[in-house]
């Protein structure tokens, strides 16, 4: 009996992150890298020219640790660097965090409340289990965190690559990439204000989840900002910028997402949930289409949530996502965020529309805004890159396109920036609308082939004519269509033009 306790208490402990460490005298001694090995008894070594943590380290409260020399630290298998005092790095060139084997990452750095004051510059920190910060500022400015991974042995180290609870940490210049899950994280119950400036963000989120490459919870007092960072998607599951409030905290979230690009996710930037203002605001956000399902994804910018969610969004380019905007409730018989894209009638001076809306669709059909709520949204003075109203009115889908939805207004619109595009817009009318049995497309170019692709409103082609106009009228039958509403496509040379029809038997 005492041989099989005694394998199971081994076994258990397999599992487990060692207990041994070495904790500084929380005296208010301010070491350096050398003195810390000096005083460690063996915890930390030198091997090959190089630091070595050989076990779990704890800066106690009240000490420092200060690194001014550049320096490599390789990292024990499960090791675990605990800072409740304060760590400074800031070398000439660089501090890496390694693993001493790389297919063996070390647990993770975690910094306490009383790590306040802490610093970290020019440093990289790979191969590990992430950083966590809990109710403290931490300052990341010039660093790298890459290849940081969830678990470790199937037991869970941190979501986020620098995951973020509580206090206004900063994390400034840093290229943040090859991550596990989200490359920055807070959590959905504590408020959190991070200012995350001027990073690259890519290629995050390498198990292909539902984890956003930027993906905060709740903001605190001072709102969380979000400005000036590249965020580049390479994972079909992985957004770009996710801010949410999913448990309903009564507190207001203020967020601003200003100057950043975001290409290539699964979506562009998502604000979630209730009790959020946020101000979205000269961002790029483009391609987000990586994701080819339409139903998971690919919005440029997503709203979901209920009316005390508010938000201005303007000067924004916004193009070639499967959708460029989309609005959403979170609950049937719940009213929708409150979302301003253009009001010249607000006295909020940065609510003045100019946004770039153009590109932006899926199944052949151009989805530049849909509004899927009954609420009806202001969008005046942005630039559709078309000067015909038609032609915008078919590229929003709302209250025109289905009765139950609000109204999204357009006008007055912009004169297009893109005079290229607009020269490649075909002219068309479209008659009679509804239609019972055929429907007529008169062209300016009358001896040119056209091609006709007709769609339902779940994206599928229902039909395809091609043919060459007679008399500048292209005529086709919608006898073998059912009744309701279809958008379609129609091409003529390289000039295209979308809208919608109606068919009524």
């Amino acid at each position: 009996m005492k041989k099989c306790l005694l394998l199971l208490l081994l076994m258990i402990s397999a599992w487990l992150p060692t207990q041994a460490q070495y904790r500084t005298p929380g005296t208010g001694v301010r070491w350096t890298l050398a003195q810390l090995q000096a005083a460690s008894g063996g915890y930390v070594t030198t091997v090959a020219g190089a630091v070595q943590v050989n076990d779990t380290i704890r800066l106690s409260a009240r000490d420092t640790l200060d690194i001014r020399t550049n320096a490599t630290i390789k990292m024990a298998s499960l090791a675990l660097f605990y800072v409740d005092g304060v760590l400074l790095i800031n070398p000439r060139d660089s501090v890496k965090f390694t693993a001493i084997d790389p297919t063996k990452p070390f647990h993770s750095f975690s910094f306490s409340a009383t790590s306040e004051g802490s610093v970290l510059r020019k440093t990289v920190v790979e191969y590990g289990g992430g950083l966590k910060v809990v109710d403290a500022s931490l300052v990341l400015d010039s660093c790298v965190v890459r290849y940081q991974v969830a678990s470790i042995n199937n037991r869970a180290t941190n979501s986020g690559a620098i995951s973020l609870s509580g206090g206004t940490p900063r994390i400034t210049n840093c290229r943040i990439y090859g991550n596990a899950r989200s490359g920055i994280l807070s959590p959905s119950n504590r408020p959190t204000s991070p200012i995350i400036r001027n990073n690259v963000l890519v290629a995050n989120s390498t198990e292909n989840g539902n984890w956003p490459q930027i993906n905060l919870g709740i903001g605190g007092a001072t709102p969380i900002i979000i400005q000036g960072n590249l965020v580049v998607g390479r994972f079909q599951m992985a957004g770009g910028i996710s801010v949410s409030n999913l448990l309903g905290t009564a507190a207001v979230s203020q967020v601003l997402i200003r100057r950043n690009i975001v290409r290539n996710n699964r979506y562009g930037i998502a604000i979630v949930g209730g009790n959020i203002t946020s101000y979205i605001t000269q961002n790029v956000v483009a391609d987000n289409n990586i994701n080819p399902n339409a139903q998971t994804g690919g919005s440029g910018l997503n709203f979901n949530g209920t009316q005390t969610q508010v938000g201005v969004v303007s000067r924004n380019i916004i193009r070639g996502n499967l959708y460029g905007v989309t609005l959403q409730r979170s609950n049937t018989g719940t009213p929708a965020p409150r979302v301003s894209f253009g009001d010249l009638s607000s006295t909020d001076t940065t609510n003045v529309g100019r946004n770039l809306l153009t590109g932006n669709g899926n199944g052949g059909q151009v989805y530049d805004i849909y509004n899927n709520t009954a609420e009806s949204f202001k969008a005046e003075n942005n630039d559709w890159g078309t000067n015909s109203a038609a032609e915008i009115e078919a590229h929003v889908y709302h209250q025109p396109d289905n009765a139950a939805l609000g109204l999204v207004d357009f006008l007055p619109f912009r004169t297009p920036i893109l005079a290229a595009h607009s020269a490649q817009v075909l002219t068309t009318a479209v008659y009679p609308n509804p239609t019972t049995s055929f429907i007529t497309f008169e062209l300016n170019k009358s001896t040119v082939p056209a091609e006709l692709r007709v769609l339902d409103l779940t994206g599928r082609v229902v039909a395809t004519y091609a043919a060459q106009p007679v008399q500048g009228r292209l005529i086709f039958s919608t006898q073998a269509l059912a009744a309701g509403l279809y958008t379609y496509r129609l091409t003529q040379e390289s000039a295209t033009t979308t809208g919608k029809f109606a068919v009524a038997k």
